[in-house]
Order: structure tokens, then sequence, then C-alpha cells
């Protein structure tokens, strides 16, 4: 008797550690953003008007940030046709035309992986 007590408690704690541990992975990014200066704060002893300067530098680093990345998106991509022409230039065209199948192919299952392991991910969180 004092077994299945016991089991029973311990499968009750670890549920609800399952259940606080999902309440932090899915934080909000600015109620943590916020929590953040609020601690940036308190530790600094910064002013008002200094919390406001930081609120806005993190801002505009991050509009920075975003811009930097889809620079190097669009070089990526004139990379990648860049190494497509020159593909073609070397292989013939029955061995371009199966190299873009397998190409299409490994694309696909990476979608189809990344698919399942986002619906794993959404199960745990869960």
């Amino acid at each position: 008797m004092k077994k299945i007590i016991l089991s029973a408690a311990f499968l009750g704690l670890g549920v609800f550690g399952f259940a606080q541990q999902s309440k932090s992975i899915s934080g909000d990014h600015t109620q943590k953003k916020a929590e953040h200066l609020q601690k940036m704060k308190q530790e600094l002893n910064l002013t008002d008007a200094q919390v406001l300067q930081l609120k806005t530098l993190h801002e505009k680093k991050a509009v920075e940030r975003k811009a930097d990345f889809e620079a190097k998106k669009g070089d990526r991509i004139q990379k990648m046709k860049e190494n497509e022409a020159e593909m073609q230039k070397i292989l013939t065209p029955d061995q371009f035309k199966k190299y873009q199948e397998i190409k299409a192919k490994k694309m696909a299952d990476r979608k189809a992986n990344f698919k399942d392991r986002k619906k794993v991910d959404a199960t745990v969180v869960k």
C-alpha cells in the first residue's frame, strides 16, 4: 500500500514539474526584455531616462541585426545561383537533371524532418 501511495506522489510531482517547465519555455520575448531592463535598472541603479535610452538602443540594434540577416540571406541566395550556374557548365544535361532531382529530394527530406521535429517540440511544450 505504501508503494502505491509513494508512486502516486512521485507521479503527481513529476506532472507538476513538467507543468512548471513548459510555462518557462513558452515565455514571451517582450516580457523577458522588460524583465531584463528592470533587472538592469535595479542592479545598476539606472534612471528612467537611462532605461528609455537602453530600450531605444536595444530596439535599434534589433533592427540592424534583422537588416544584416536579410542582406546575408540575399548574398547566400546569389551564391547558390552562381554555384548552380557553375555546376551546369561542368555537368552534362542528364547529370545536371539528376543532380537537381537529388537536391530536391534532400530538401524535401529536410522539410519533413523539420516538420516532424516541430511536432515533437510542440507536444513536449504542451
